[in-house]
């Protein structure tokens, strides 16, 4: 099978892709030190839940804003800009970290402090995901949409095998020298958008329209798996550095090695699926369905698991099912609407899986209290309803099962 058709230059692709990359190394890097650096500042993990959770809501209100002014503004200058919030506002979260590790603030100062910086990197680091789908949306053939998509998600992925390995090697130099790096990278990344991206004709400014809503018929299925997936996937990243340092009785240092380990197989086999689907064109609907399984899958296997060797066997059945539901969405939501509402999809899209970042974390965190496995039992029944909404949506033709012609 084919490729995807582009006519984005290499610049622009190599660009967005180190753009993106540098994205994904700060998530993976956050997500694997958070937990150990709230303990060790004296936070519950309630607490780390409750920062996730409401700078995933700020993601949720102003991704479909950064989606419109993407469509006016145009790709370059909204990407740059959200790649430049997003590194100053990880630097204040480093000082906010480093006040509370040395004691120089106690523990609810550093919580409400922390929990601002957060508020501030979702506002302004929402505009990477929709300026950049919908450039690439642009940038490639409606048949090979999905296989664009994937091309981005891989540049994601490859940021998110990065990151782990990147804060293990580091967090010998201190637990807070890693985020200093990602913020450095985020900056390289905004130099090179800028320098570098030149974007398609059909990229140019738009005049304004009315904006897409949620409820839109051509887009309410597509968001609602959004919501669906990506909840599942924000339970098991904001408990699984507590799951393993509690299974394996370890230290905060300890604990980051062995959770990167995980994540990164996790990232590996996203990216390895999205590498192999960025020269294929597959329905989104095939993709969904079969990406939803192998969710259902890995989430059994972490409920299962007694040992890092199932934990780091399930991240990566959760991640071959991640490489597959990702491209599917944005593919799905991309190919049903038109060229001038692209940014506006892209930005609906991401709210809809950053709302899973409101409701996962604190149900992860909340259940996980409660009994350890318990918040991958729900990851599994989530997955469950994903896969027969994909096989509901594919049967209403609301996820199509052959691409457009």
């Amino acid at each position: 099978m084919s490729g995807p058709r582009l006519t984005l230059t290499r610049g622009t692709m190599g660009a967005l892709i180190f753009g993106l990359v540098g994205f994904g190394i700060g998530q993976t890097v956050l997500f694997a030190l958070l937990g150990p650096l709230a303990r060790e500042i004296g936070l519950r993990a309630v607490q780390v839940g409750a920062v996730v959770t409401s700078s995933a809501l700020v993601v949720v209100l102003v991704s479909p804003f950064w989606g419109r002014i993407s469509d006016r503004w145009g790709r370059r200058p909204t990407l740059a800009l959200g790649l430049a919030g997003y590194a100053v506002t990880t630097l204040l979260l480093v000082l906010v970290l480093h006040l509370g590790l040395t004691g120089a603030i106690g523990p609810m100062a550093a919580f409400l402090l922390m929990l601002g910086s957060r508020l501030l990197y979702a506002a302004m680091a929402s505009a990477i995901q929709p300026s950049a789908a919908a450039l690439v949306a642009e940038g490639t053939s409606a048949e090979g949409r999905t296989a664009g998509m994937a091309m981005v998600g891989g540049g994601f992925m490859l940021g998110t095998i990065l990151g782990p390995l990147l804060g293990a090697a580091l967090v010998s130099e201190g637990l807070l020298a890693p985020l200093l790096v990602t913020a450095g990278l985020a900056l390289a990344g905004m130099l090179a958008v800028l320098l570098l991206v030149v974007p398609p004709p059909a990229c140019s400014p738009q005049e304004a329209r009315p904006p897409l809503r949620p409820t839109d018929r051509r887009l309410r299925s597509v968001l609602a798996l959004g919501v669906l997936a990506l909840t599942s996937i924000a339970i098991i990243q904001q408990t699984l550095s507590f799951f393993v340092q509690d299974l394996l009785a370890l230290d905060a240092a300890a604990a980051t090695r062995q959770v990167g380990l995980a994540l990164a197989g996790f990232a590996l086999v996203a990216l390895a699926t999205q590498a192999v689907l960025a020269r294929r064109d597959i329905a989104p609907g095939r993709l969904l369905r079969a990406g939803a399984v192998l969710l259902l899958a890995g989430f059994l296997g972490l409920a299962a698991s007694r040992g890092l060797a199932g934990v780091v066997a399930s991240c990566m059945m959760l991640g071959l099912g991640y490489g597959m539901t990702m491209p599917g969405l944005q593919g799905a939501a991309s190919l049903t609407v038109t060229t001038e509402e692209q940014g506006s999809a892209a930005g609906l899209l991401s709210a809809a899986m950053a709302l899973g970042f409101v409701v996962g974390p604190l149900a992860g965190t909340a259940l996980y209290q409660v009994m350890p496995r318990l918040p991958f039992m729900l990851g599994a029944a989530l997955c469950l309803v994903l896969a027969l909404g994909a096989w509901l949506g594919g049967r209403r033709a609301a996820m199509p099962d052959v691409m457009p012609s």
